[in-house]
């Protein structure tokens, strides 16, 4: 658990050096709706990886059968959100 809560933490890291690269991109008129969509959309995504990531290490920390099947359902849960969200939001 604790492995892939530093892999979410890392891809939180990678995410914030892409945003850093990214946003003078937004001063441009023609390309701001596109990149408010997508601050926004990865934005909660980042969100929810941090936030899942967080709650890893505490069930980590106390590894009950309980919270373990708490985290893995919410993970996952989660994850199916993002598997339809994002090619609905790429394809249209």
């Amino acid at each position: 658990m604790c492995i892939a809560a530093g892999f979410g933490l890392l891809f939180a890291v990678i995410k914030g050096f892409e945003y850093a690269g990214e946003i003078a991109f937004t001063v441009d008129a023609s390309l701001h709706y596109f990149f408010e969509l997508y601050f926004l959309v990865t934005g909660f995504h980042l969100l929810h990886v941090i936030f899942g990531s967080i709650v890893l290490f505490l069930v980590a920390w106390r590894p009950a059968r309980g919270n373990i099947l708490l985290i893995t359902t919410l993970w996952h849960a989660i994850d199916l959100v993002w598997l339809v969200m994002f090619p609905i939001i790429y394809l249209v």
